[in-house]
């Protein structure tokens, strides 16, 4: 089907709200490719717009550079949105990549403009999907976060240029712009340069953070008052705003900040770092960069080696977050794509709070093999929840990369209450030892 204006794509398009995908199945692929991962999208073209799913360079909607997506989305017990996953666009040509510019490239030419199908997500729906429903379309511009979108492309051709393909993923921190693995469970292998060098094939992507917040932000629908900064990433954005206290200890950059204080307490660091970049929730209001990523920052005493001296801990854990799978989870969908920025005081063991040296400024993702042992982890508490044996809680003391831990009170009994209601009091953490391994790489 043609559509000359893309005013005559959205409306012919309004007509797919409120269908059910098996509505639309006019192939009738439900039966036929019940699990090819793209069902969804092809029922959608097949059915709806009535053309032949390709593999084409080009736009789906050719004649007016639209790409059209179908995703997902979730709503909790609250009525809070968030996309199911990332939103995977086309695949990352290794040997054309490195000579192309991003306002040139095939990957611009493609996705500048996406038509996003949004539907529901129903976790009893999943092996009927011809249940979901559509609920939403949504014409996504990428033009509004090109400086961003661009340094990300940059950043994944770089690595491709310096022939290090192989480590595109968790080693490659990225904002909205992702590399996601394709093929075969990620098993299958790309030749590229005239070395012939392997990497596993791989796809840009929206990532599931960016994607939650464009979807939030349609259903809003209201217009952007955030604040334009020249930073491209969160990172890029908290460094340049804490490097100039470097070499300061804790009470010095606080007499700076004209922050009171009597006795010093706990949160100190925390309370520096609030001046300083502003709490969470002046970031996520007034920076599109953080309100369209997952991020955690981090204030965290390392030792003199630079090492850390204590576990990272994340919010607590609530035991609804364990009905999905690994792979539909939304644990895994944020260990893919956090940003975990670290401000490191150095100190020795015995340095008092107050004393520690602001150090530096340091940022980790994760790579495929870390989310695979995180999925462990997951799978435990998952079996803690079947059996009702907090036994096989994966606590501190079995050396995990990912355990959890009490966050509360002391006497809490933190895990011999964990099933007794669905906000635990328990998180995870990360251990020092993984977190030192990962910081000798950022």
């Amino acid at each position: 089907m043609k559509f000359k204006t893309e005013q005559e794509l959205l409306d012919f398009t309004k007509n797919i709200e409120g269908k059910k995908f098996k509505e639309i199945d006019k192939k009738n692929l439900l039966k036929e490719i019940p699990n090819d991962k793209g069902l969804l999208g092809k029922i959608v073209e097949y059915g709806f717009y009535g053309y032949e799913p390709n593999n084409n360079p080009k736009s789906d909607f050719e004649e007016l550079g639209i790409e059209l997506k179908v995703s997902g989305y979730r709503k909790n017990k609250k009525g809070d949105f968030s996309a199911k996953e990332r939103l995977v666009l086309s695949m990352i040509d290794y040997n054309q990549i490195i000579y192309e510019d991003f306002l040139q490239s095939q990957f611009w030419s493609k996705n500048k403009k996406l038509l996003i199908i949004w539907y529901e997500f129903e976790e009893k729906f999943k092996k009927d999907k011809g249940e979901f429903r559509i609920d939403y379309y949504q014409l996504y511009d990428m033009k509004k976060d090109v400086n961003v979108i661009k340094n990300d492309f940059d950043t994944i051709r770089d690595k491709v240029i310096k022939e290090k393909a192989d480590e595109l993923g968790g080693r490659t921190p990225t904002t909205y712009l992702g590399a996601c693995k394709k093929g075969k469970k990620g098993t299958d292998i790309k030749k590229y340069s005239n070395k012939n060098l392997e990497a596993a094939p791989r796809a840009f992507e929206l990532k599931n953070s960016f994607m939650t917040a464009i979807l939030r932000n349609f259903l809003e629908s209201h217009k952007s008052n955030k604040l334009t900064t020249d930073k491209v990433s969160p990172y890029e954005y908290v460094y340049s705003k804490i490097e100039p206290y470097f070499g300061e200890n804790q009470l010095e950059i606080a007499k700076k900040l004209e922050i009171p204080i009597e006795a010093i307490p706990k949160n100190i660091n925390k309370q520096i770092s609030n001046k300083i970049i502003g709490t969470d929730k002046f970031l996520n209001e007034r920076y599109d960069i953080f309100e369209k990523t997952y991020y955690a920052i981090k204030n965290v005493p390392v030792d003199n080696n630079m090492e850390l001296l204590e576990r990272l801990s994340f919010r607590n854990l609530k035991l609804e977050e364990f009905e999905s799978d690994w792979e539909d989870s939304i644990w895994k969908s944020y260990f893919e794509d956090v940003i975990i920025i670290l401000i490191l005081y150095q100190g020795s063991k015995g340095s008092k709070n107050g004393e520690r040296i602001l150090k530096d400024v340091k940022e980790i993702t994760f790579t495929e093999d870390d989310l695979k042992s995180f999925e462990n982890a997951y799978e435990m508490i998952q079996k803690t929840i079947e059996t009702q044996n907090i036994e096989n809680l994966p606590v501190p003391e079995k050396s995990y990369p990912l355990v959890i831990a009490p966050r509360g009170k002391k006497g809490d009994n933190a895990y011999g209450t964990f099933l007794d209601k669905n906000e635990t009091k328990t998180c995870f953490m990360l251990s020092k030892d993984f977190v030192n391994d990962k910081l000798k790489y950022s």
